[in-house]
């Protein structure tokens, strides 16, 4: 039998509508409880129903939609147990996630994480949320997508998304930026110092930190 070759893959119709809708989810433009009908969303995107309903059964598996008690898929409400409970499962995941590099991560790596955190201070000067945002989800996902567990990172990658989500409605983002672009330039002196105990203690803290932060009114 001839090896299976890759198959090549572009973005479906499916794909680029659960893009757009996420972003506009994320971004509050489309407002917790608010209904995403496959009509509606179907005429704004100028594409069929078809790759819509796709789209809405993603973004409930990744629990930023979610079936109300009419049957509807509404985009999901924050609340603060839900920011804790995520929390929970950040803090699980991530300080072990880095516990697993040790011996593993190459430096090339570590300098590539040390990029988009200096990239991310540049973005509190700029006073820019979804950039910021976009590079918080970077640095968190892609430390989890170096241990090479697929299941470890597919977890961080949902529960970072959805923080996303929090961090904008939270309203605390431009307060606390610059503190937390500095947390993650502490999780990363101790990865390149080899200390890979204090570097997993660094993003508990941070955690917590950043729970504490979206919980402020």
């Amino acid at each position: 039998m001839k090896t299976l070759g890759a198959i090549k893959r572009n973005p479906t119709l499916a794909d680029r509508a659960y893009e757009i809708i996420k972003e506009a989810i994320i971004a509050n433009e489309l407002k917790p409880g608010q209904v995403l009908t496959e009509e509606g969303l179907a005429e704004k995107l100028q594409i069929s129903r078809t790759p819509i309903k796709s789209a809405l059964l993603r973004l409930v598996y990744e629990e930023i939609a979610e079936y109300n008690g009419s049957k509807n898929v509404v985009v999901s409400d924050i609340t603060e147990k839900s920011i804790e409970d995520i929390t929970v499962v950040r803090k699980s995941l991530e300080p072990l996630a880095i516990l697993l590099l040790e011996n593993k991560i190459a430096k090339s790596e570590i300098e590539e994480l040390k990029e988009t955190q200096i990239e991310q201070s540049y973005t509190v000067d700029k006073r820019n949320s979804k950039e910021f945002i976009d590079l918080d989800y970077k640095f968190h996902t892609k430390i989890a997508e170096l241990t090479g567990n697929t299941f470890l990172s597919d977890m961080v990658r949902k529960a970072n998304l959805i923080t996303k989500r929090f961090l904008i409605l939270s309203g605390t983002l431009q307060q606390h930026s610059r503190v937390a672009s500095e947390e993650h330039e502490k999780i990363i002196y101790y990865l390149e110092k080899g200390d890979f105990k204090l570097a997993s203690k660094a993003m508990e803290e941070h955690l917590d930190k950043v729970n504490k932060r979206m919980l402020i009114r």
